[in-house]
């Protein structure tokens, strides 16, 4: 009896080799998506971006890093941010397909936010400490040569950039030095208007660009608690509030798809504080707690939405991001780690 019994353990062994080899094999084959999604920030206080999940490291080491911003043009991957050289500075950075560029020389604390690409020239919003100052002054490079926004007799930083033909507009924040409270501003041309006054504090900053229309959006704390508001416009008219219910809405992303308007951030929850977006106004949560989740960029494909961000789940957070709500882990919590920027193309 022994012999049959045998035979069918053996038989049965065989058909468990086969449909597992055959079921890797499945998986293993290439990612059938026609797009390849990126995501920039850091792990570990170390610039990074992700490719379809796939890590690139662009810091260092030496010093602490961060990504801030990317463009991902034909096949060239652009990139800005920080790093922290030798001697304790903030040195604002332009990564192209991983080598780094230097654009301030290291003496002064100088930041790099945000990225445009026209043709064949590249604008990098940022701000740099002023010389012999302790001020910021918010200005651009285009193709490494600065442009001032400011005078150094005020504190502001230039968030985030975009070109409409040959008008260079910058989002941001300012300050008089015998202020308190910095306010929501844009230069059109090096040309200043303020967006909010100091009844509101600033907050987050960005624009869009849809074919030739402009979209920028800004939150500020409104009140004592520290709550914010979110606000948008189109082509610099009236200022939309996202007023979806909630005492606290703090975006930091926009994104424009035909008609309608997402913007990705975050607000209180009842245990935690949510990672949502909101697609005209509407609001949409990504996490639910018990852990905080912050959404810091949107890309909208089609029906698809990615929101990227970070949650404090692990031992010291995940970057992460939400396809469709649904979320995708990029690191395994042991290190400190956030997505700044999503960027999805087709391959």
């Amino acid at each position: 009896m022994k012999q049959p019994i045998q035979n069918a353990l053996f038989f049965l062994l065989l058909i468990t080799l086969f449909t597992s080899c055959k079921k890797r094999s499945i998986e293993d084959l290439p990612d059938s998506s026609p797009f390849d999604i990126y995501a920039a920030g850091r792990e570990g206080y170390v610039a990074k971006y992700w490719k379809n999940g796939n890590a690139i490291t662009l810091g260092s080491g030496s010093g602490s890093s961060d990504a801030n911003a990317m463009v991902v043009s034909g096949s060239d991957v652009h990139i800005v941010g920080y790093e922290i050289n030798a001697a304790g500075k903030y040195v604002a950075k332009y990564w192209k397909n991983g080598t780094a560029i230097s654009l301030t020389d290291g003496t002064r604390d100088a930041y790099a936010n945000d990225i445009f690409i026209q043709g064949n020239d590249v604008y990098i919003a940022g701000q740099e400490i002023a010389n012999g100052r302790t001020t910021y002054q918010a200005k651009y490079w285009k193709n490494g040569t600065p442009v001032v926004l400011t005078n150094e007799n005020q504190q502001a930083i230039a968030s985030g950039i975009a070109l409409v033909g040959s008008d260079v507009y910058v989002i941001g924040e300012r300050r008089n030095l015998d202020w308190l409270t910095p306010i929501t501003c844009y230069w059109k041309n090096g040309q200043l208007t303020d967006l909010s006054d100091q009844t509101r504090t600033a907050g987050d900053q960005a624009l869009t660009l849809s074919g030739n229309d402009l979209y920028m959006a800004w939150s500020e704390s409104y009140n004592s608690s520290g709550q914010s508001q979110t606000r948008y416009s189109k082509n610099l008219g009236a200022p939309v509030l996202i007023n979806d219910g909630s005492a606290d809405v703090r975006g930091t992303a926009i994104a424009v798809s035909g008609s309608d308007v997402y913007i990705a951030g975050s607000a209180i929850g009842s245990n935690a504080i949510v990672a949502k977006y909101w697609k005209n106004g509407v609001p949409v949560a990504l996490s639910n707690g018990p852990q905080s989740a912050f959404g810091q960029s949107i890309a909208v494909v089609g029906s698809d939405v990615y929101v990227a961000g970070y949650s404090d789940a692990g031992a010291s957070g995940t970057a992460q991001y939400w396809k469709n709500g649904s979320v995708v882990t990029l690191t395994n919590g042991n290190q400190a780690a956030l997505i700044r920027k999503i960027v999805v193309v087709k391959k």
